[in-house]
């Protein structure tokens, strides 16, 4: 079929369906004008009708009092900044595969081994860091100061936190914030508490003590206060070893949802040989506190810091000092007490005599007293030693060794006393020991209250070890038993 012809056939089919359409509505009108009452229905519709829109129109149309009001409003048109693609970009990006890492800065760490330890490999922020006040404690190494970044699969640091612990109770901690936003950075401080929760460990010592705590899934941190925690007892002969068990509760730090560091030991419970040994943390006024039994009395070697009786600190331990007697700068590794000539130098902690020598040129008469393997003790400048001692004596904390004087190169008489960690010299007066051997009758009670909770979750974690499950040789041998006819 031609074009022509199928448009005559639809203009055909059109046509015919108007016109069928037309008679329906004659058909329809016929009916609705020979009924009196659809008459009547129809001019009602017709008669409200033109009311109804009238009525509409006079109700959306604003009165004059509302022109007026309209006509006096500002209308302020401004639009409205767009967000930069490559930010929208970058937060889109940022929430995924973002890992957490932490460390803490450690002696003579350089800002590389910090990004190293925090899977850092950012050049940008390296260079941004070094020029900032803020984060001087990355760039110059604070020891100590705890670090928290969250990074990228390729190795960027999206956040970058620096915790800043102040030593001072009444300061804020504060935290420095370094955020990437695409190419740029930028750095902020704000104050922040922890959320400090506590976590429980048990397990079964081996012969290597603190690796068998890490085994157990402890942090490192932890396992290596478990000897101080237990010091005076393990120098008195405790000597720990495998199948010794051990219960311990420390504490772990939050900040919002994140671990940021582990806290404190704050007990200990050890079972050796049928007994049960306990040790707990507590506030003992010193920096770090240190760790006592329930009696108050202490778990660790108390050592005295001002060593001789009526002194006064003279010179202090610094990096830097012009001798008074030769005028030469050097290092002033000691802390000098002055006090009159004779009065008493007392031991600061119990030892082995480990010298007794005399020193024109330096020392004069001095006395070096070996307390463990890393801790040693020197009080020079001394009149005379006491009671003849000689090395390989022993003596106990608060013995008289020796006698002030001015021996040695020395402008007048005092003690100079010297504490050495490791063979390396620290301030005695700073150092985190404890001092007394016994808490006051105030901190006893806050120990009481403290280690209240902590008890009775060792002894929780006691109950849960008792339950041994027997091994195969011990089930079966039980098994055969249960077996056996009675008799």
């Amino acid at each position: 079929m031609s074009a022509p012809s199928i448009l005559a056939k639809n203009l055909r089919t059109i046509g015919e369906g108007l016109c069928l359409a037309a008679r329906t509505g004659a058909r329809t009108w016929d009916t609705l004008v020979r009924s009196p009452y659809r008459r009547t229905a129809l001019g009602m519709v017709f008669a409200v009708l033109p009311i109804s829109v009238a009525i509409s129109a006079y109700s959306l149309y604003p009165s004059d009092a509302e022109q007026e009001a309209r006509a006096q409003q500002t209308i302020i048109e401004d639009s409205l900044p767009i967000p930069s693609i490559a930010d929208q970009i970058n937060v889109v990006t940022s929430n995924e595969m973002l890992t957490t890492h932490t460390t803490v800065i450690r002696r003579n760490d350089t800002l590389s081994a910090i990004f190293s330890r925090l899977n850092i490999d950012d050049a940008a922020l390296q260079r941004f860091i070094r020029q900032q006040s803020q984060a001087q404690a990355l760039s110059t190494a604070r020891e100590g100061v705890y670090v928290q970044a969250k990074v990228t699969e390729d190795r960027k640091a999206q956040s970058l936190t620096i915790f800043l612990e102040n030593r001072n109770d009444d300061d804020p901690d504060t935290a420095v914030n370094i955020v990437r936003h695409g190419s740029r950075f930028t750095i902020d401080s704000s104050e922040f508490t922890f959320e400090t929760q506590q976590a429980m460990s048990a397990g079964i010592f081996s012969d290597d003590i603190e690796a068998s705590v890490v085994a157990t899934g402890v942090p490192e941190e932890v396992a290596r206060q478990i000897p101080i925690a237990l010091e005076r007892k393990i120098k008195n002969g405790l000597t720990l070893g495998a199948g010794d068990e051990f219960r311990l509760i420390y504490e772990r730090k939050f900040v919002g949802n994140d671990f940021v560091r582990t806290g404190k030991l704050l007990a200990i419970s050890v079972s050796h040989e049928g007994q049960t040994i306990e040790s707990f943390w507590a506030d003992d006024g010193t920096r770090n506190g240190g760790f006592y039994n329930l009696d108050g009395t202490t778990n660790q070697i108390a050592f005295i810091r001002v060593p001789v009786e009526g002194a006064r600190v003279t010179s202090s331990f610094m990096p830097m000092r012009r001798h008074p007697v030769t005028g030469v700068l050097r290092p002033h590794q000691g802390t000098d007490f002055g006090a009159p000539r004779g009065n008493r130098i007392f031991a600061a902690a119990d030892g082995v005599v480990s010298r007794v020598a005399f020193d024109h040129d330096g020392f004069g008469h001095y006395i070096m007293i070996k307390h463990d393997e890393d801790r040693t003790t020197l009080y020079a400048h001394m009149t005379r030693v006491a009671n003849k001692l000689k090395v390989g004596d022993h003596v106990k904390r608060g013995d008289v060794v020796g006698f002030v004087g001015s021996t040695g190169l020395a402008t007048g008489p005092h003690l100079h006393y010297e504490l050495r960690y490791k063979n390396r010299q620290v301030n005695p007066l700073k150092i985190s020991y404890p001092d007394k051997e016994r808490l006051t009758d105030e901190e006893h009670q806050q120990l009481l209250a403290a280690a209240r909770p902590l008890t009775g979750r060792l002894a929780l974690l006691n109950r849960i070890q008792s339950v041994k499950p027997l091994n195969a040789p011990e089930a079966v041998a039980q098994q055969s038993e249960s077996g056996k006819p009675r008799s």
